[in-house]
């Protein structure tokens, strides 16, 4: 089997999915990233999305399961429109919110049981609902560059990676259909202060910056705009 590439490209992950939560009410699962939660407010990384959507958003609720985390994004939180709450996406059919947008980003790769969490999502969509996957792109080619000096590095709680052609097929097999396609870069790189960072982290920026305007393909992230099939 072989898949052409889309030549889809953003150089904002962000700038897409604040399109599409424009007055929408919307659903963030798994928001505080626990146990990095503490570390992204430090580096004022984890409320850039989320305040840019609570400014364009309709209504916006985010759910976790570390209530620890959840607590202290609340105590931290100035969002007018948006809450974190306790609650299982496995019993996503007792929320009693209807979202018009559903965000998953940066989750799909820590799960254990792919079609369960796609099942359940799939619980609490109608065929207007969209649902917006954001994940690690296999063919990221700073990955590559590691692996010639026999190194890999990856987040402690991944499970699977996807490359644009393995997670198009399993969202097929998932009756969920694809109805845009980017190949993208996250947004935290201007949100660190660059003399914060070592000489390696420093050279490391420099290279990712360069390989992202060249390379398009091999940019760090995909992100997938779904629907469910009209029949599911």
């Amino acid at each position: 089997m072989e898949v052409i590439y889309p030549r889809n490209f953003s150089p904002s992950r962000n700038k897409i999915i604040l399109d599409y939560c424009k007055w929408k009410k919307v659903l963030h699962v798994w928001a505080c990233d626990a146990p990095f939660t503490q570390w992204k407010l430090d580096w004022k990384y984890w409320p850039l999305l989320y305040k840019d959507i609570d400014n364009v958003c309709l209504e916006q609720i985010w759910i976790d399961l570390d209530k620890e985390s959840i607590e202290l994004l609340n105590s931290k939180s100035e969002f007018k429109k948006s809450k974190v709450i306790f609650f299982d996406m496995n019993k996503l059919e007792e929320l009693d919110f209807k979202p018009d947008i559903i965000i998953f980003w940066e989750v799909i790769e820590h799960l254990m049981n792919l079609e369960i969490a796609l099942t359940n999502l799939k619980k609490v969509m109608n065929e207007n609902t969209i649902l917006i996957i954001s994940t690690p792109n296999a063919f990221y080619l700073t990955a590559f560059i590691n692996s010639i000096f026999w190194v890999e590095r990856f987040h402690e709680d991944h499970k699977v990676l996807f490359s644009y052609g393995y997670l198009k097929n399993l969202l097929n097999f998932n009756w969920i259909d694809i109805i845009n396609w980017y190949f993208t870069t996250l947004d935290w790189w201007g949100t660190w202060e660059i003399e914060k960072l070592n000489i390696y982290w420093k050279v490391r920026f420099i290279i990712e910056f360069i390989l992202k305007k060249i390379m398009k393909f091999n940019s760090d992230t995909l992100l997938i705009i779904t629907k469910k099939w009209k029949q599911f």
